[in-house]
């Protein structure tokens, strides 16, 4: 969204954007998604209409809000209405005093607002019982501004994250801040990414051979280093919403109270099973010794029983074995048997 008259940005070819183009790190693929079909949506910002022609396309009814007015009259062929309006010095309810809607959509919005917050609570008021805000927030905590600042660069730019129109900068806390104190739950539930030495317009220019490995290892110990845009789904805190997180938060209470009271019951736990594991120790360490032993007995039985085949096979070997079992067989055909001489 443009919040400054004197400024005229370069928007999307509204017939270039289509959903099957959108790369799936795109802040508007994944507001797309979270969006789904046949919606009742304002669009915060709504420029050409790029986004509210991909959210037409999919069975959605679409409000635009849009300051630059040419814009806006492009944007009347994609949305059920446009009204081009200064949201810096209107009211929300004042613009659309008699509307409801699924889903409001700010994307890319709110840093060019000099009062979020301020647009944030008055969206409430147009929300569906069950309707909610998608936004997406550039992150100013993104590695590569933080290399420029360590050498003394925050130049603005054309678009990107120090886009010259905008007025606020977000870190992730600050953005849960920004929804929570406008009386919303925030949550986080996406974001896109961009690495930060790549050359890309949307981020200062940084070389990674002027800083050296300790700065650049440190830098990367922050999760939302390559983190270009948070993506937010957030629900007002309607009275309902409060009487539920009371009840969860009691809940929650209450499974804390059963933790500790196990926590105090744990050390003499501990102790009967340290008693037990000692035990079984000792019977594992006795039944190895006896399996030893056992195994060194039957080593020797085996070593035995090899000396006794050892000594068979040499006594059969042997001429006395052989002259014996001759003279066995000469006896037998000399001297017959009982039985074979009454035959």
């Amino acid at each position: 969204m443009n919040t400054d008259k004197d400024w005229q940005k370069d928007y999307p070819n509204t017939g270039e954007v289509t959903s099957e183009s959108l790369e799936d790190n795109s802040s508007l693929k994944k507001m797309l998604d979270l969006i789904g079909d046949g919606k009742e949506v304002v669009d915060f910002g709504c420029a050409t209409g790029y986004f509210s022609n991909l959210l037409q396309n999919k069975g959605c009814t679409v409000t635009g809000i849009e300051i630059n007015v040419d814009a806006a009259k492009v944007a009347q062929k994609y949305c059920q209405q446009v009204v081009v309006a200064d949201l810096d010095f209107v009211s929300i309810t004042e613009i659309l005093p008699s509307q409801k809607f699924d889903v409001a959509v700010f994307g890319d919005v709110l840093e060019h607002l000099r009062n979020p917050w301020k647009i944030l609570a008055e969206t409430k008021e147009i929300l569906k019982e069950d309707g909610y805000v998608i936004a997406s927030i550039p992150n100013i905590a993104h590695a590569a501004i933080r290399l420029s600042l360590l050498q003394g660069r925050f130049d603005y730019t054309d678009l990107g994250i120090l886009d010259n129109t905008h007025i606020r900068f977000f870190t992730r806390k600050t953005v849960k801040e920004l929804f929570t104190k406008s009386g919303y739950l925030a949550d986080i539930v996406d974001c896109t990414k961009l690495d930060y030495f790549s050359e890309s317009n949307l981020i200062p220019q940084n070389i990674r051979s002027e800083f050296n490995l300790e700065t650049i290892e440190t830098i990367e110990e922050d999760e939302d280093c390559d983190i270009l845009q948070f993506i937010i789904r957030s629900y007002p805190c309607s009275e309902a919403h409060l009487q539920q997180l009371q009840v969860e938060l009691e809940q929650s209470q209450a499974q804390l109270q059963q933790t500790q009271a196990g926590i105090a019951r744990s050390p003499s736990r501990l102790q009967q099973t340290q008693v037990k594991l000692e035990q079984s120790q000792s019977q594992l360490q006795q039944t190895q010794t006896q399996l030893q032993q056992t195994q060194s007995q039957l080593q020797q039985t085996q070593s035995q029983l090899q000396q006794t085949q050892n000594i068979i096979a040499v006594i059969e070997d042997s001429k006395f074995w052989k002259l014996r079992n001759l003279w066995l067989l000469l006896k037998q055909l000399i001297f017959p048997t009982k039985k074979e001489h009454k035959n």
